[in-house]
């Protein structure tokens, strides 16, 4: 009997081992980091076992596991990922642990938490997202990647500024560029005019699109971007976060065995975008008395007779005088470390030459980062960038010497190439412009920009309670920026005399942080609460000082010395703030999510009657999903907070200074006077009542997670208030004074983003589909204006046009002449047959889109990932003054159209249809044209869907290669393709830059471009 049951119980433990063995099976795959790059050494251990192996050069593994099994990979500097063995073939994509932990945010100060338990809406934009989009600019390069976030570049050219705004305009006088954080330090990202003391206009409309100083980053060198949207999310910063804050994150050094290296390099091929049709039949001329075409010289006009006819020769001017822009960027950053310190040392170079001839941009970026981990308790860290750009830019096309005012309007006829006679003068086919090859080779504007940023910190950690941090960091750089006007040029309108100008800018800007960080030791298990408080102080040191010098006395000297009349003007800003903040963070069960903030906050642009600001919020998320046990994420928050824009420097006191006259076209008369200086009180009287403008914002949001985390789903509404907003307030002229800058104005914005994210197929699958989307739409009104006024100009504009912020309507609502309409919209029609203009200038839309959205779709097979961004704007007006004057001179496509008559739609004085017939001259000159007829001609609504970025990549297996850790190739297209109904250059542009308040307007812009990029990444 024992004999028999020991040899049933051998057969069993036998048919036991078999079983288990039986379910254990190879199970293979591939580990690579979040851009794909495939990862050697990375340990792949079966979970709760000693069984475990790593991965090979290429990031292969094999391990035998069983289906009920978990397989843990786990790599330095890596988040360690466990994954079922549910599946034979796996793809293993692991991320840094650092910023790209797995739902951790950079948040404001700084301070890093769990996405999910936030009660406010972020946006977060990858460093691979940064890469793909092919931009040299930061800025630009979140373009269509976050709802809500929208980017107005300024043209195509080697440098030119990008304009962001978030969730719509917070302020009517103010700048809406949000505050830029790099690794927890607000740096300058001003655009700056040159304007010399003596200038009446506005500097934006004429002269060069200058830089936003957000240029001076290296892309390269960014980790991921953390768009903090709403005054909840931003309210620990006070009176610089009215606009939101974009906090970027570079890259840092890693825990990892010996020296790692990754360099890239890239090339990339620029073309122009899209330019305003010209017509090639009619050349240089206008019609004569009786009514013929006739050709003629030294005319803008090209009402000629047909080419054909006279046996001319024609060209095509902007094909002759555009060229393929070249640009060439390289990067190599070393980085390593161990359990106690880590470094990264990067250098990026940028060389590139613009679709404008002569124009073009160098910058080199160095930069150092290290942290060094003295004790247990004290922790030390630092980083240090040194930038050194230089730009040669392009004139605007808004005066005289702009290189497409000339060239677009030019005839058919003339070669512009011949742009000089014998003596070097300017010779062009029209007088009073500017050749625009003379302009590029002759005119030259540039720029030289010496940039030092840096930061260093100190933590010392006494306990989960307590930890004390002291944070200090400096952002300086100086521009010195050069403008020449060869002899016989027009820019200048000093009838050709010559100048040469200099403007020196320097800018120093310095903050501290002084943090207390902890978690309150409250033995409750079911309650937690952390706790920050903090002081900051900050001083910024401005300095811009302009000199000229007129009429050269040897041709091509440019230097003061060789002028006859010399002039100089600086200005100087200085400004101090300090403030304390304080924030408490409630966990309740892991389940509700509670936050308070507040700040008070000092600065010297405050009246003398005010002095000090408070700006609190408060928010709340709940993960419903955890209350009541759902397999998905659900989450719901609401934010609520204030945040500021300061007044501008020395408005609170009456100030000194040159008086000056002028007629609106001429610079007019200013001193000093027949070699008599003179000075007296400004216009603006002082306001010591002055406090900052404050923006009040409610944030409701849904979060949610679907098929295992497959599908994400982010819904925002928002609803902001702007209060206090600074203006000038007419005063009565007895007064002494005209203005006074008063806190005397409201606007509301509301609207509703959508973020959506889709992973179609399972992780485990080889081919992998994801789909990112993103919408968002904005309304903007202003509610109030204050000292009686139902409107007031945001910024000078054209004479035809201006940009207006009105009560009751849309903020930068463009105002101009209209057409006298009947009670059913149409036209009325004069008995010449050319619309009646109506006697008052009216609303003629707004340079806001209604929405706006993106989407991307990434493919990955194996080795090889495909990438595509759609960017998509409805609606929003742009005033295309190019297309009008080109109609008026007979130069536009469709004034081609010439040898018929035309009957403008419409109904005459007494009220039936019009069947009057006017010349095809006056149809394009005096209706559609600038030559008298309405503005609203010139106003269109924009749409468009552009294919913003399109990359395909490939990863080299690097196996044979045992010194390669990673190597990619990419091919990337940047807006490729543009489907637009605007008939002018690529639509997203500006005349006037990212330092000007005036969106949407087109008045012979530089074009925007496409590019083709080639780039080659690897890594030892």
């Amino acid at each position: 009997m024992k004999l028999k049951f020991n040899g049933f119980l051998v057969l069993l433990l036998v048919l036991v081992a078999q079983l288990t063995f039986a379910q254990e099976r190879a199970v293979t795959g591939t580990v690579s980091d979040n851009t794909g790059m495939p990862l050697p050494g990375v340990g792949v251990l079966v979970k709760g076992t000693k069984t475990g192996t790593q991965t090979d050069f290429d990031g292969k593994f094999s391990i035998k596991a069983s289906s009920s099994q978990v397989l843990v990979f786990s790599y330095i500097g890596m988040k360690t990922q466990e994954v079922a063995a549910s599946s034979t073939s796996l793809n293993i994509k692991l991320k840094d642990d650092s910023v790209e932990l797995e739902g951790v945010v950079v948040t404001a100060l700084g301070i890093k938490k769990d996405e999910k338990k936030l009660g406010y809406a972020v946006s977060k934009v990858t460093s691979d997202e940064i890469t793909k989009s092919g931009e040299q600019n930061v800025l630009q390069a979140l373009a269509g990647k976050a709802a809500g976030v929208q980017i107005i570049g300024s043209g195509g050219t080697p440098g030119a500024s990008s304009k962001i705004i978030i969730r719509g305009a917070n302020t009517i006088t103010g700048s809406t560029d949000p505050l830029i954080v790099v690794d927890g330090i607000p740096i300058d990202n001003s655009t700056t005019q040159t304007a010399a003391g003596d200038n009446p206009f506005n500097a934006n409309l004429s002269g060069i699109n200058n830089s936003n100083r957000a240029l001076d980053i290296n892309p390269n060198d960014i980790e991921s971007v953390t768009i903090l949207k709403g005054p909840a999310a931003a309210a620990l910063y006070g009176a610089r976060a009215g606009n939101g804050v974009i906090i970027y994150t570079t890259k840092k050094g890693k825990n990892g065995k010996g020296l790692g290296i990754d360099f890239s390099t890239s090339l990339s091929i620029d073309k122009v975008s899209q330019l305003p049709a010209r017509q090639g039949k009619y050349v240089q001329g206008d019609y004569n008395l009786t009514g013929v075409p006739t050709y003629a010289v030294n005319t803008p006009q090209s009402w000629g007779p047909s080419a054909a006819s006279l046996g001319m020769k024609t060209f095509d001017q902007p094909g002759n005088f555009f060229q393929e822009g070249i640009t060439n960027t390289n990067n190599i950053s070393f980085y390593g470390g161990d359990e106690k310190a880590t470094f990264r040392a990067s250098y990026g170079n940028v060389t590139q030459t613009g679709m404008i001839p002569e124009t073009g941009l160098k910058r080199n970026t160095i930069r150092l980062a290290g942290d060094l981990k003295l004790s247990e308790k004290w922790k030390a860290g630092a980083s240090m960038q040194y930038t050194h750009t230089t730009n040669t830019l392009a004139q605007n096309g808004s005066n005289t010497s702009g290189v497409m005012l000339s060239l677009m309007r030019s005839p058919i006829n003339y070669d512009l190439r011949n742009y000089k006679d014998e003596f070097g003068n300017n010779t062009n086919y029209f007088a009073s412009y500017d050749n625009p090859y003379f302009t590029v080779n002759e005119n030259p504007a540039t720029s030289d920009v010496n940039r030092a940023l840096g930061n260093i910190f100190l933590t010392y950690s006494h306990a989960e309670w307590l930890s004390l941090t002291a944070k200090a960091g400096i952002d300086t750089y100086s521009d010195a920026r050069k403008q020449i006007y060869a002899v016989s040029s027009n820019g200048d309108g000093l009838g050709g005399i010559g100048e040469v100008a200099f403007n020196s800018i320097t800018n120093k800007d310095y903050y501290g942080d002084f943090i207390a960080t902890g978690l309150l030791p409250l033995k409750s298990e079911w309650l937690k609460i952390n706790y920050t408080a903090g002081l900051n102080l900050r001083s910024t040191q401005y300095l811009d000082i302009f000199s000229r010098g007129k009429g050269l006395s040897v041709r091509g000297l440019y230097n003061l010395g060789n002028t006859t009349e010399l002039y100089a003007s600086n200005y100087e800003e200085n400004t101090i703030s300090r403030a304390i903040f304080a924030q408490l963070d409630f966990d309740i069960k892991d389940q509700v999510f509670l936050a308070g903030t507040i700040r008070k906050e000092w600065s010297s642009t405050y009246g003398d009657n005010v002095q000090s600001a408070i700006f609190p919020s408060g928010t709340a998320s709940w993960i419903l999903s955890n209350t009541f046990g759902w397999q998905n994420f659900v989450k719901v928050n609401y934010g609520y907070g204030e945040v500021g824009i300061a007044p501008a420097p020395y408005r609170t006191v009456s100030i000194f200074g040159q008086p000056s006259m002028t007629d609106g076209y001429t610079d007019g008369l200013t001193f000093p006077y027949d070699g008599v200086n003179g000075m007296a009180l400004g216009g603006r009287l002082g306001n010591p009542d002055l406090k900052p403008e404050r923006v009040l914002g409610h944030d409701l949001g849904l979060s949610t997670k679907f098929f295992d985390n497959r599908l994400s789903i982010d819904l925002s509404l928002y609803y902001k208030t702007s209060k206090d907003l600074l203006i000038d307030v007419p005063l009565a002229q007895s007064s002494g004074y005209s203005s006074q800058y008063k806190n005397a104005a409201e606007l509301v914005n509301k609207g509703i983003e959508l973020e959506v994210g889709y992973d179609i197929f399972k992780k485990s699958n080889p081919f992998q589909w994801n789909i990112n989307a993103n919408w968002a739409k904005n309304e903007n009104e202003v509610t109030d204006i204050s000292g009686g006024l139902s409107e007031i100009s945001i910024e000078s504009a054209f004479a035809s046009i201006g940009y207006y912020a009105v009560k009751g309507q849309p903020l930068g609502s463009f105002y101009g002449t209209k057409w006298q309409r009947d009670a059913n919209g149409q036209k009325i029609i004069g008995a010449n047959g050319i619309p009646l203009l109506d006697g008052e200038t009216g609303n003629l839309g707004n340079s806001a889109p209604k929405w706006t959205g993106g989407i991307r779709n990434t493919f990955s097979y194996k080795r090889v990932t495909l990438s595509a961004l759609l960017d998509i704007r409805y609606g929003g007006e742009v005033y295309n003054g190019t297309l009008a004057r080109l109609n008026s001179i007979g130069i536009s496509e469709a004034s081609a159209d010439r040898e018929k008559t035309y009957i403008v739609e419409g109904v005459k004085a007494d009220g039936t249809p019009n069947t009057t017939p006017i010349t095809a001259q006056q149809y394009y000159r005096q209706v559609v044209g600038d030559g008298g007829g309405a503005a609203e001609e010139a106003v269109e609504t924009v749409n468009w869907v552009r294919l913003r970025d399109a990359t395909i990549s490939y990863d080299f297996n690097v196996k044979q290669f045992p010194f390669f850790s990673a190597a990619q190739l990419s091919l990337t297209g940047r807006n490729l393709w543009l489907n637009t109904n605007y008939k002018g250059v690529d639509p997203e542009t500006s005349l006037t830059g990212a330092g000007s308040r005036i969106n949407g307007l087109d008045y012979f812009n530089n074009p925007g471009s496409k590019s083709f990029i080639m780039s080659l990444r690897v890594s030892f």
